[in-house]
């Protein structure tokens, strides 16, 4: 499927949006598309994990992250599930980490930043230490 964003939202106005560009690409696919299935969580991926164990079937993952600065809903282990599994790709709204992987992958991935600690557990021990 060959499209260009600007085009559908011309076609469909007032019947789409388009995300504000607040997303970095960190995948090995610049480009991704396909039906959206969507998660909102807040510093706990548990729910991210289950969801790309399932098959993807071409699906984008879609994570609510809050816009969480703190901790990673994806890295690179997560992300290989959405490979192994047929994912198109995860966006995320808050961060990603081990991104030097996610980019040798055959999948789409957006995040607003990249963030070293994998929950919110390990900020706080890193805070308080």
């Amino acid at each position: 499927m060959e499209f260009q964003t600007t085009d559908l939202c011309d076609a469909n106005e007032g019947k789409v949006r388009a995300v504000a560009p607040m997303f970095r690409s960190f995948g090995g696919k610049t480009r991704f598309a396909g039906p959206i299935r969507t998660l909102k969580v807040f510093e706990d991926n548990s729910l991210v994990r289950s969801t790309l164990e399932s098959p993807g079937n071409g699906s984008v993952l879609v994570i609510d992250g809050g816009g969480s600065m703190r901790c990673a809903m994806v890295g690179d282990q997560l992300a290989l599930l959405g490979v192994k599994n047929g994912w198109a790709g995860i966006v995320v709204y808050g961060c990603i980490r081990d991104s030097a992987e996610l980019a040798r992958m055959d999948l789409g991935v957006r995040a607003i930043r990249v963030v070293a600690n994998k929950d919110f557990l390990c900020y706080r021990v890193a805070k308080d230490h």
